[in-house]
């Protein structure tokens, strides 16, 4: 590798390689994108850290282009959890976590909140803002059609404390699009009941086999982004996580919206630059959330280790 290509390399931010999935909800955003609102409207649009640079590669837009730095709310990294070490192999308190979740019923409507990267793009294709802010998304599914509300979440500090912003209204309604019966098109089917078939229904999107654990991980958050799970469909994917020989159980946590759980981690996806973690509860209330850390030594924007995304389905 000459020194132009490594240097390249190691200023690259936490892009998807290709053939990668994206990071959690970025496969519903993307949908969005693909849905553009009415002609003469202007919306901001809402990535994962990771799309928003797809976004940019695709508009052959480098960072020199943005100008000078716009408003920046809750722009420092949430703070690592810090688990408690807990008995048992992943294996095992998967299974036991699969058997404890909750009946519930699958579809109706998803919420979660996130901490993303959002750009403004204006209607001459230029961006206009670029900021990070975390966001409280609702999506509701009925037979009458579809319905995606965005509001600001509540930032907080690098510390974990929450924090007031002038002009940032926590609750405030940021954009919202409705869509009529069948318009909105889900990326995945049914889930399915049985840990066998898991694997190849998270696989099925992308149109490849053989994804690693971190791969299947962001999958099944694209897959919680847009619908509900019943108790079958969350036992199918705890024990098929189960099967998983790399992944890894760090303990007991609260995660971003204090919530119990256990933390499982793999860094099968990108060895040695990052790492999927996943929270499940302990309580039955199943898959809390999902984050992806950095763990890598080449980038000066974060320090190392460093939360990049999250997504806490509420």
């Amino acid at each position: 590798m000459d020194e132009l290509t490594r240097r390249l390399d190691a200023a690259r931010p936490a892009l998807p390689r290709r053939g990668e999935p994206l990071e959690a909800a970025a496969e519903t955003r993307l949908h969005e994108i693909a849905h553009p609102p009415r002609p003469g409207s202007r919306r901001p649009l809402y990535l994962s850290v990771a799309a928003a640079v797809v976004v940019f590669l695709a508009a052959t837009i480098g960072i020199a282009a943005l100008g000078k730095p716009s408003t920046s709310f809750a722009a420092a990294t949430p703070p690592l959890l810090e688990p408690t070490p807990v008995d048992g192999s992943p294996e095992d308190l998967l299974m036991q976590l699969s058997e404890n979740a909750a009946p519930t019923s699958a579809g109706g409507t998803v919420r979660f909140q996130s901490w993303s990267l959002s750009l403004v793009i204006g209607d001459d294709g230029a961006v206009e803002q670029s900021s990070i802010e975390p966001e409280v998304r609702t999506f509701e599914h009925g037979d009458g059609g579809s319905r995606i509300e965005v509001r600001r979440g509540q930032p907080y500090d690098s510390d974990g404390a929450p924090i007031e912003v002038d002009g940032y209204d926590v609750g405030s309604l940021i954009w919202e699009q409705d869509f009529g019966p069948g318009e909105y098109a889900f990326v995945f089917g049914t889930p399915p009941t049985t840990a066998a078939e898991f694997g190849p229904f998270l696989e099925q999107p992308l149109g490849r086999t053989g994804i690693t654990t971190g791969d299947a991980i962001l999958q099944l958050g694209n897959l919680l982004s847009e619908q509900r799970l019943d108790a079958g469909q969350l036992r199918a994917a705890l024990q098929f996580l189960a099967g998983r020989p790399d992944l890894r159980v760090e303990g007991s946590v609260e995660d971003r919206l204090g919530r119990a759980g256990l933390s499982f981690v793999t860094e099968s996806r990108s060895p040695g630059e990052y790492a999927e973690r996943i929270i499940v509860s302990n309580e039955g209330l199943g898959i809390l959330s999902i984050e992806t850390t950095f763990i890598g030594h080449d980038r000066t924007d974060i320090p190392s280790p460093a939360v990049i995304n999250y997504t806490a389905w509420e």
